[in-house]
């Protein structure tokens, strides 16, 4: 399956995968509403950076170059400009997923704290034989299990998509850039 879907991309002579991408000018390659940012402060157009993230996911461990077709002609010192700015979007992106895994992270443990007091107080108060203590035990025990199961969730289930876009930045971000 994965070699019909790398099949689909054009192969350089080194067989490293080639990502083509067409504008007409380099400003359609970023997001219209930061037209007066400097080159290397500039968000990429939304369309541009879901195909990149999506061509080099699909692409997986094959190595890869992103080639941008423009019509209109463009010197060296701007190709150069461009390049940093792709490179210093995903770099961006790649913080942006840091700081949200040290959230996650962060949330957990309280999750963990919360769980481990509810359970506990239940244990502790589940000795008690009267109707309403006995209720209340119950409930701390079930939120005790839930707060523990969310903080569990994000180590067992949401970490693996974190990490995995963490690495598709970073090989964007790396990869090189060549203008036709």
């Amino acid at each position: 399956m994965k070699k019909k879907i790398v099949e689909r991309y054009d192969l350089s002579n080194d067989g490293e995968v080639i990502i083509k991408i067409s504008a007409e000018r380099v400003e359609d390659l970023y997001s219209q509403f930061d037209k007066k940012s400097s080159f290397s402060k500039k968000d990429l157009d939304s369309e541009l950076v879901t195909y990149l993230i999506d061509s080099v996911d699909e692409i997986g461990k094959e190595r890869f170059f992103i080639k941008f077709y423009l019509e209109d002609e463009i010197d060296e010192k701007l190709q150069n400009k461009v390049k940093n700015s792709i490179r210093q979007y995903f770099f961006y992106l790649q913080d942006l997923k840091k700081k949200m895994m040290h959230e996650e992270i962060k949330n957990s443990f309280i999750f963990i704290v919360i769980g481990l007091f509810f359970t506990t107080m239940s244990l502790l108060t589940g000795e008690d034989e009267r109707f309403f203590v006995e209720v209340l035990s119950e409930g701390m025990l079930v939120a005790g299990w839930v707060s523990l199961w969310e903080a569990m969730a994000t180590f067992l289930i949401k970490w693996l998509p974190l990490t995995k876009k963490l690495k598709l930045y970073k090989r964007i971000s790396d990869s090189e850039i060549v203008f036709a």
